[in-house]
């Protein structure tokens, strides 16, 4: 066990380069998924190392609500960090690591204690994590009132070459000409705040009853869908950031018979969110999808959240090259009660 040399403390930003280094040296490990949250990601030094490694340079662009470390002999052991999710009053865990060591689990264990104790300071309602799916990762957050509600593969499709010099304008020009064609075709058309009752019947129709009340997105909750990364939720949408919002849907019978989400990355992999309806091609909506969202996109590679009950999507994947690089657990602890609806009381004479 740590003794008294073991502090647990905010990070100052003089630690920013011993917890990049932290970070790296974690993330390069061959355990890195029992040492940190190990999401999945490729790059292209390695193709299946943790997400985790690209927060370095990501992170700074979005502050953090808490960014505790762990110090042991003056020196950084741990690092953990939360942020704010937009609209609601919970917490997304992005880093959990750990430097190697025999007291890297207990190093991890205060951290998220510390943690929750911080969030209770700050009535946070609940808490989200997403985790590689290990006996070491479950097994903590099982110990901090963690609770598993569902697993995601995270799908990879690798990028494509360019064909030939492509200047921006080309680009703007293409992407139009794609759009144009799609609308006029009447197959894929913007999502936006006036198709949030017909996303938020999809979600339903793909999700479980027990997951969907656990979540508990209503359909105002997707009026944001086309300029935000936020709903639906993934292991990937609080850990990247986003320099450009877009999202579709795919009208089928007075509904919505898929809806996808795109998000562009300066650096890094995109990231492309999906919902198929059964009975919904779900490829052929793919593939114009992924002719909407552009050379870019194709060209840096694209990270795609799948829910394993997700049947569908699943299908649609595999069916326009994606394919499965780690699987993650999905974790919530509530810390208080989610009043959604007015709660019926007794009438009064």
């Amino acid at each position: 066990m740590i003794e008294v040399e073991r502090t647990i403390r905010a990070a100052r930003l003089t630690d920013r380069q011993a917890l990049t280094d932290l970070s790296r040296r974690v993330h390069a490990a061959s355990d890195a998924h029992r040492r940190s949250l190990g999401v999945p990601a490729p790059t292209a030094e390695s193709p299946r190392i943790s997400l985790s490694t690209l927060i370095p340079s990501w992170l700074p662009l979005r502050a953090p609500s808490v960014h505790l470390v762990a110090e042991v002999h003056g020196e950084i052991v741990g690092s953990c960090r939360a942020i704010e999710e937009p609209h609601r009053d919970d917490w997304v865990i992005t880093e959990l690591d750990a430097a190697d060591g025999p007291m890297a689990a207990e190093v991890r264990y205060y951290l998220l204690g510390a943690l929750v104790e911080e969030g209770a300071r700050h009535e946070v309602a609940r808490f989200h994590a997403a985790c590689a799916d290990v006996r070491e990762n479950l097994e903590l957050f099982g110990q901090s009132s963690f609770m598993a509600y569902a697993q995601e593969e995270i799908w990879w499709r690798p990028p494509e070459p360019a064909h030939g010099p492509r200047s921006w304008v080309r680009s703007i020009i293409s992407r139009d000409g794609r759009k144009r064609r799609a609308d006029e075709e009447g197959e894929l058309r913007p999502a936006g705040a006036p198709d949030a009752w017909h996303l938020f019947d999809l979600w339903s129709h793909a999700t479980p009853p027990a997951i969907a009340r656990l979540e508990g997105y209503g359909a105002a909750d997707w009026e944001s869908v086309g300029h935000e990364g936020i709903v639906p939720r993934s292991a990937l949408n609080p850990i990247l950031h986003f320099s450009e919002i877009e999202a579709w849907l795919m009208p089928a019978e007075q509904r919505a018979g898929g809806f996808a989400q795109h998000g562009a990355c300066r650096s890094g992999p995109h990231y492309l969110r999906f919902l198929v309806r059964d009975g919904t091609d779900g490829a052929r909506f793919l593939r114009l999808v992924l002719g909407r969202i552009g050379g870019d996109a194709t060209a840096a590679g694209i990270l795609a959240p799948v829910r394993t009950y997700e049947s569908a999507g699943t299908r649609a994947a595999e069916a326009v090259g994606f394919e499965p690089i780690g699987r993650v657990t999905l974790l919530v602890r509530e810390v208080r009660a989610q009043v959604r609806q007015p709660a019926m009381v007794p009438a009064t004479r």
